[in-house]
């Protein structure tokens, strides 16, 4: 771990026990609800594991482990284009598939993706999605309002929230920071991408979209993110906030973050300059920004918000995220100036994230002269500031604690646009969406039932009794003043961020699979809806493949895991009900033959299961623990460990022998057995494979000799193959072949046919129909976002789990539409074996092929796609030849040529 990490957790471990201390518990509006409802990424079975990890502290450990799960772990040194770069090859791939004749093979390929949800998540009474980053309504219409999601775009609604329609499905980055609306011109809409909440996975972005005729067609252009000189001052961070001028929709302000994958995750140490931004030109073709250079000496630091006083665009605050004394809020009476100069009006001490971020508001009430500023703060643990001279001077108005433990991701603040005592507060459990009528003295909580952890806050001008709210749990919406909130999330809005997927044996619809902040998520037989079965920051999952029935299924999965905390799993016989078992260590007590002190574990443990009756069961942590007995004892068949300190990341079984078994490190490490022993083998001692994060382990399920190898992370090659594993020293592959250097969390062979293959990677699906020889991007209209698991069902569907818009699924590719070979022979009138002949394949759209035959007359035309009709001709200096016209379905062997005097 870096220096500077281990640094700021000693920070934020003191700052966290600090105000656990002094928190004033009879302050909490969300107290009276259950420990499952209050803390829903911390399950109530494991609440006594709450005492040994502050809630800071555990969305810093989850950030390092989505930061690993896309590719920047291990403190690689990542290009902050190179996500936009694979996309661009992505795109152009999808173009080149387009062009090819009609046929079983293009059928196939260009399939459309189906998004079977969750749409919305079912818990109880309520109804939840993923997280909401950003909202922004109409400033006269109060149905028309915009939202963002963490990865999952942004979903519009002319109705007030009845239905949604997503505009961004295509573009290079779905995490969204900020949404703005021109005041002058509504049509147009500008969005910031990467998520700015310096926590959880938070992902980085590529710089900011413009919408045209945004209530209508929404025309997108971008990603808009280059300076004067071509430079792009954007991609590798978070757009924290965006600011039209009143009157100019061209001329705008954009604040940016790290927005890498949480504050404790690995940085993009080639990434543009953090700051504020101005744009004098945006709603050109090709608009440019330049870097505002008169805030805090040009330091390169986070802003994680900028807010101009709405009688006067001049004056601005930002709230700047630096240790202290340099922390805290600046203002600026030139912000439209050549060269604007800030002045520190607030100045925070300490160094944690929490301590220093900021949010504000801002209302010029009429008649007045200046501007009212509100600003939550995370600054001693969760107060709210009042500036009644337009940012010049701010005055404490309450200290209540609205955003502890985590004041870095939950703080939301809004004031009505007319009544500037009439305050609008959000942050973490403690108190999830609350109104003063006081301007800010005294708080009454609105949000009882809503998904906690709350992140922005929108009062529609036009009708001020509308407020719209995001949180963890999705999109709500007040038409009371905030006194109470419906949630939005219905069957148009989309935006879970899946961790695994595990389907039925034989059901073609029961899925099991884990989500950030949402449970873990059961899709019923009947295909008709996602139902929470089990609370907690759900991770891997597992069904018992010897299901008879889809009522008593075994099933398992994780929650996080943390060394002397929670190491382990839970389990129960009957998927849809019934209590859960946990397997492992729950605090400091060992269980069930699982330690609580091993030397390492990932926050999402790996967990997989093997051939048998029951499934045997495994669960990664420095060493890999074994179970035949639905987990009640457990078994260490590893060294323990393998590598101290190292956690395992991925385990591969093989379907037909619980004895073949590969076993992958985060740091690239690979070890297996093909005898079920207990000192596993290092399969790859001259380091071929390279060492970054082993995301898949997967041994084909007709060969054991045949397994797959995947990697998470950019501008490495990912993909791994040998076809010895039985050998002392197993022979790796690169078969990555055509597929960007991006990161593949998800792989399997299909069992009907293991020569197709499918990877899930960080922007999209690929397939191979010839065991990894060739590759090509799998389906059409997938949004661009990161593919976290893979699976097979019994109705001969493809279905993934996606890490911001759900599950979604597309027929597998089928044996008719994999890519035939036509080979034969030309000869002369006599019989004999013509040479030097070109033979000539062209397809319906006149593509020609042409290939010489050998000495003994032989030719052939492999990857021929099947299910169309081809010309085949033969040029020769002697011969005529007669074309044939050919219907291929299957392979042509022996077609012969002959020649005419």
């Amino acid at each position: 771990m870096k220096r500077s990490t281990i640094a700021l957790l000693l920070c934020v471990a003191v700052i966290v026990g600090f105000l656990v201390f002094w928190f004033d518990r009879n302050s909490l509006a969300q107290m009276g609800l259950p420990f499952f409802e209050r803390e829903p990424d911390i399950p109530a079975m494991l609440a006594n594991s709450k005492a040994s990890i502050g809630k800071e502290q555990f969305l810093i450990e989850r950030a390092n482990a989505f930061a690993v799960m896309r590719g920047l772990g291990n403190d690689d040194v990542v290009d902050p284009l190179a996500r936009t770069e694979a996309l661009k090859e992505l795109e152009k791939q999808h173009r080149d598939v387009a062009r090819l004749p009609g046929s079983n093979f293009k059928e196939a390929v260009t399939a459309n993706w189906a998004p079977i949800g969750p749409a919305p998540i079912i818990a109880g009474s309520a109804r939840y999605s993923g997280r909401v980053t950003a909202i922004a309504v109409h400033p006269t219409n109060p149905d028309i309002v915009y939202v963002g999601a963490a990865q999952g775009g942004v979903y519009r609604s002319t109705n007030g929230g009845t239905s949604w329609t997503p505009l961004m499905e295509q573009a290079h980055s779905l995490a969204v920071g900020a949404i703005a609306i021109s005041p002058s011109d509504p049509e147009i809409v500008y969005v910031g991408t990467g998520e700015p909440n310096f926590s959880s996975d938070s992902f980085f972005g590529v710089g900011i979209y413009r919408i045209n005729n945004a209530s209508t067609s929404a025309d997108l252009t971008g990603p808009l993110n280059r300076d004067g000189s071509g430079s792009d001052v954007f991609s590798g961070r978070a757009i924290s906030k965006i600011v039209i001028h009143p009157t100019d929709p061209g001329t705008i302000l954009v604040s940016s973050t790290s927005g890498v994958g949480g504050i404790g995750a690995a940085t993009l140490p080639d990434a543009p300059a953090r700051g504020i931004y101005r744009s004098t030109n945006a709603t050109t073709a090709a608009p440019t920004f330049e870097r505002l250079t008169g805030l805090l000496n040009n330091a390169n630091v986070s802003v994680r918000d900028i807010i101009s006083d709405p009688g006067d665009p001049n004056i601005l605050i930002a709230g700047v995220v630096s240790a202290g004394p340099n922390g805290g809020i600046y203002r600026t009476e030139n912000a439209l100036s050549a060269s604007p100069t800030f002045v520190q009006t607030q100045s925070y001490t300490g160094t944690a994230t929490s301590e220093l971020t900021t949010e504000f508001a801002a209302i010029r009430p009429a008649g007045s002269d200046t501007a009212v500023f509100y600003a939550a703060s995370g600054n001693l643990g969760g107060r709210v500031l009042r500036s009644t001279d337009g940012g010049i001077t701010w005055v404490e108005r309450v200290d209540n604690n609205f955003c502890t433990p985590q004041c870095f991701y939950d703080i939301a603040i809004a004031v009505d646009p007319v009544n500037p005592d009439l305050v609008y507060l959000g942050g973490a459990p403690a108190m999830v969406a609350a109104f003063s009528t006081n301007g800010g003295e005294l708080f009454t909580e609105g949000g009882s039932g809503v998904h906690v952890d709350t992140h922005v806050l929108a009062v529609s001008k036009s009708n001020p009794t509308i407020i719209y709210l995001g949180t963890d749990g999705g999109i709500y919406k007040s038409t009371n003043s905030g006194a109470s909130y419906t949630h939005l999330n219905t069957a148009e809005f989309s935006a879970t961020q899946f961790m695994g997927i595990s389907i039925h044996p034989t059901d073609p619809n029961l899925t099991v699979g884990g989500t950030q902040d949402n449970g873990t998520l059961y899709y019923d037989p009947a295909a008709t809806s996602w139902t929470r079965i089990d609370g907690g920051d759900g991770g891997y999952s597992v069904i018992d493949s010897n299901a008879v029935d889809t009522t008593n299924v075994r099933v398992y999965h994780t929650y996080y895991s943390r060394i002397n905390s929670i190491v382990g799993y839970s389990t129960r016989a009957t998927v849809a009900s019934g209590s859960w078992s946990f397997r492992g260590c729950n605090g400091t007590t060992p269980a069930n033959g699982i330690n609580c002190n091993d030397t390492a574990v990932l926050f999402y443990a790996p967990l997989e299961s093997g051939p048998g009756d029951p499934n045997t069961i495994y669960y990664g942590t420095d060493r890999v623990y074994r179970s035949s007995d639905r987990g009640l004892t457990h078994t260490v068949v590893s060294q323990a460990p393998i590598q101290s300190g190292i956690a395992i990341s991925a385990i591969g079984i093989a379907p037909q022998d619980d004895n073949v078994r590969i076993i992958g490190l985060r740091n690239g490490g690979l070890f297996g057995t093909n005898t079920g022993n207990a000192t596993l083998t290092d399969l790859d001692p001259t380091g071929v494979i390279p060492p970054s994060f082993i995301a898949r382990a997967v041994i084909d399920p007709t060969d054991v000799k045949t397994a797959y190898i995947t990697l998470s992370a950019f501008g490495v090659n990912n993909i791994f193959k040998t076809t010895d594993l039985d050998a002392a020293v197993p022979t790796w592959t690169n078969i990555s072949g055509t597929i960007p250097q991006v990161p593949v969390s998800a792989f399997i062979v299909d069992p009907a046919n293991p020569s197709i293959l499918y990877a899930g990677t960080d922007i999209g699906v690929y397939v191979s129909a010839d065991a990894g020889q060739t590759w090509d991007p799998f389906g059409s209209g997938l949004p661009r976002t990161a593919v976290f698991d893979i699976a097979k069902t019994a109705g001969n569907m493809i279905r993934i789990a996606t890490h911001g818009r759900g599950m979604w699924q597309i027929p597998a590719f089928s044996n008719s539409a994999v890519p035939v070979s036509i080979s034969g022979r030309v000869t002369t009138p006599t019989g004999l074996g013509l040479r030097n002949a070109a033979v000539t394949l062209t397809d319906a759209q006149g593509v020609r092929r042409v290939t010489t035959t050998s000495s003994f007359g032989l030719y052939s035309f492999g990857d021929v796609a099947p299910g169309a009709n081809y010309q085949i001709s033969v040029s020769s200096k002697r011969y005529r030849f007669t074309p044939m016209i050919l219907n291929v379905t299957s392979a042509i062997t022996n077609l012969d040529l002959l020649g005419l005097e």
